[in-house]
């Protein structure tokens, strides 16, 4: 079975997004849209990837503090993305514990490596065209 990846989000841009690359690699996906329940969706099954918008609100960093602290949670991988322009954000999720942090264009671009990576160690994607989704 391959591993889940939680993701932290209320953006169906991106929800849309990840949806289709954790198809892509067979991986099953957790939203959520609430912080509050963020180390609860990832202790539930196999979680390998954590990815959380970081301008989700409520703000996520106390949540991916608490999951970075967890018994169960500590060694999942995080991955936070956050608009360029916002170094506030990427500085507040190095803060809580992410292991990676990204503007929206680099995670964007590395988005189904990553879920690969992560969910589905040494897999190959399933060879489907993805569809073209408007820029923001």
């Amino acid at each position: 079975m391959n591993r889940t990846v939680v993701v932290l989000a209320d953006d169906l841009f991106w929800k849309t997004k990840i949806d289709h690359a954790a198809k892509s690699a067979q991986a099953p996906a957790v939203f959520i849209s609430d912080p509050a329940g963020l180390v609860k969706a990832a202790e539930a099954g196999k979680t390998a990837l954590v990815l959380i918008d970081l301008a989700i609100r409520p703000d996520p960093f106390a949540a991916i503090a608490a999951l970075k602290k967890g018994a169960k949670t500590k060694g999942i991988h995080v991955v936070g993305w956050y608009e360029h322009v916002r170094k506030d954000l990427e500085k507040k999720g190095t803060e809580a514990g992410c292991n990676q942090l990204m503007p929206r264009s680099t995670f964007s671009q590395n988005l189904a490596d990553l879920i690969m990576t992560y969910a589905l160690p040494g897999g190959v994607r399933a060879e489907e065209e993805e569809k073209e989704l408007p820029e923001e």
